[in-house]
């Protein structure tokens, strides 16, 4: 997720009055906060205020990562970034290899009943068209296969996770 989704998420906030944001994807979280419009009339302080993307006023918010270092304070607008925010802007493309994304929102399985070995490991070599993983939509499972030869390099979700629409799921060298 880079600056401008997070700007744009902060102004999805202020126009529907969301106060609390959660969000975790690939190991790397984002919480946004602000105070209600209400709440903070009513105690008369405006210094907290900011002005986001588009001119909106966001009282109060803050971008922190997993560890709860901000990423950026908004109300002071200095940009106090931490290693982990800078790493968490590097692209899975940027790195070697192949990115096997989920081919629809569903659960991810790594083994086709709780019984069974997973499909795949990290290490392992893999042919093209093995399977990978299942990811269940709607009561259907749904195969995901390798687009390639290769070998595993990171397995990017956990078994029973949730997944979106081309979320990346493996990395394949």
């Amino acid at each position: 997720m880079n600056l401008q989704e997070i700007k744009e998420l902060m102004q999805t906030m202020a126009q529907t009055g969301v106060t609390s944001l959660d969000w975790n994807s690939c190991g790397a979280a984002i919480h946004l906060e602000r105070q209600s419009a209400s709440a903070h009339d009513c105690c008369g302080s405006h210094g907290d205020q900011t002005i986001g993307a588009a001119g909106i006023m966001m009282p109060g918010a803050q971008i922190a990562t997993e560890s709860g270092v901000p990423i950026e304070d908004a109300a002071t607008g200095s940009a106090a970034r931490t290693e982990l925010a800078v790493s968490e802007e590097i692209s899975l493309e940027d790195k070697p290899g192949e990115i096997v994304k989920s081919p629809v929102v569903g659960i991810y399985y790594s083994s086709p009943s709780p019984d069974n070995d997973s499909f795949v490991r990290h290490g392992s070599r893999i042919e093209k068209g093995d399977p990978l993983c299942i990811i269940e939509a709607m009561k259907l499972m749904n195969e995901v296969s390798s687009p390639c030869s290769g070998e595993i390099a990171e397995i990017l979700v956990e078994n029973g996770q949730r997944v979106e629409y081309g979320q990346p799921l493996f990395r394949i060298v």
